[in-house]
């Protein structure tokens, strides 16, 4: 792994101890949230967790039970009894976190470096998706997944489900009269032409009556209207239907029309985070240690760097450097392990889609000036004590 234990925890304690022992055993446990790893006589992973509250997650973990009462404890949930692990476990090492995004990033960074083979089935979120394509590819086209591929190429995203981004990749070729059908177009110029073409949907690059310098710049196009510049295509498509209209070609207007209508689909709200991923930058404030804290997070092209908690009151004098610090140009994001930046992704994503996340959430475009920013910063924790954690409990067992 090339990191020592315990250089990625902030507290270790030996166990047992004759403070953690006795009866005042629950105050020898921190109070508030983070990630904590309990390991054996080896020092072996036994269990790394999450908790809203490390000092009752370990006090169930770890005291053993009163005389005459279940190892199980009262904090177990039905069907799914607690072990008691005071017999087995020797170390505890834990490491403060203070939200709930806090605590999702400090498990999954933990995690991943501890354990290697599972730590995807132990993390609290999923996957999302997003769209590749490369317009200088020999045969082009929208593709969807779950991982970043990497140049050459832009890649689309996020999307929730697999089925956004199939409709997302849909409303473009139709909207666009792409290929649909990519192991007849690597035929080109000696494919079969598809019904698509008698419907007057496709312009038939597969047996060559497009050239495929042409329908690159088809792609290119198509690739420029789903990544935010729109305003052109639909002033093309309008000023099409208009001419037709006063031509009386009522069915070609009919069918601008139709098309028009169908491509204005990718306005819809489940694709309302999706940009460029190299444009995928957000400043998120969340709740830091104690009620007049909070914490930075800068998202940079979809990977995550936390920054200092700062108290409330200086967050006037913080917010220019926040912005200065988000619009930098930070890590190289074509050099960066394709898979870690993907699953970093997921994660922020996770609470982007949530219907109410705790904390705030910009994105860069809409942070306006500092002034501002930091008013709404201090107007919203101040008004919203605590509740990051209210509905935390202890996470991936």
């Amino acid at each position: 792994m090339g990191v020592r234990i315990d250089d990625l925890f902030s507290t270790t304690n030996e166990w047992p101890s004759s403070a953690i022992g006795g009866p005042g055993a629950a105050r020898a446990w921190p109070g508030h949230g983070g990630v904590y790893l309990l390991t054996d006589g080896e020092d072996r992973l036994v269990q790394l967790a999450a908790a809203a509250d490390l000092r009752r997650a370990l006090s169930v973990r770890l005291c053993p039970p009163k005389p005459g009462e279940s190892p199980v404890g009262e904090a177990a949930p039905p069907g799914r009894p607690r072990a008691d692990l005071s017999q087995i476990v020797r170390r505890v090492r834990w490491r403060r976190a203070d939200s709930m995004f806090e605590i999702t990033w400090e498990y999954y960074r933990l995690a991943r470096l501890l354990m290697p083979e599972t730590y995807l089935r132990q993390v609290g979120f999923g996957p999302c998706w997003f769209v590749h394509v490369d317009p200088a590819a020999e045969h082009p086209r929208f593709s969807a997944g779950k991982h970043l591929r990497g140049p050459p190429g832009t890649e689309l995203g996020p999307f929730a489900t697999q089925a956004d981004a199939a409709r997302f990749i849909e409303i473009l070729e139709d909207a666009f009269d792409l290929c649909r059908y990519h192991h007849v177009l690597v035929q080109a110029p000696h494919g079969r032409p598809c019904a698509y073409l008698d419907m007057g949907k496709c312009p038939a690059p597969c047996d060559g009556r497009v050239p495929m310098a042409a329908y690159r710049e088809m792609i290119a196009s198509a690739l420029a209207f789903a990544a935010g510049r729109r305003g052109p295509a639909f002033e093309q498509w309008e000023s099409a239907m208009r001419q037709a209209a006063d031509q009386r070609a009522y069915e070609r207007a009919a069918a601008i029309r139709q098309t028009l209508e169908r491509a204005r689909r990718i306005e819809h709200e489940v694709f309302r985070l999706v940009v460029p991923i190299e444009r995928f930058n957000y400043l998120i404030v969340q709740r830091g240690p104690g009620p007049t804290r909070v914490r930075p997070f800068f998202i940079r092209g979809g990977l995550i760097e936390a920054g200092e908690a700062t108290r409330l009151k200086e967050v006037p004098h913080a917010a220019g450097g926040w912005i200065e610090r988000l619009r930098s140009a930070g890590a190289d994001h074509a050099a960066a392990d394709p898979i870690a930046r993907s699953e970093q992704l997921w994660l922020v994503s996770h609470f982007l889609f949530k219907r109410d996340p705790p904390g705030l959430y910009w994105r860069e475009d809409a942070l306006g000036a500092a002034g501002d920013l930091a008013g709404r910063i201090q107007a919203h924790f101040a008004a919203r004590p605590g509740e990051e954690l209210k509905d935390i409990g202890e996470t991936a067992q």
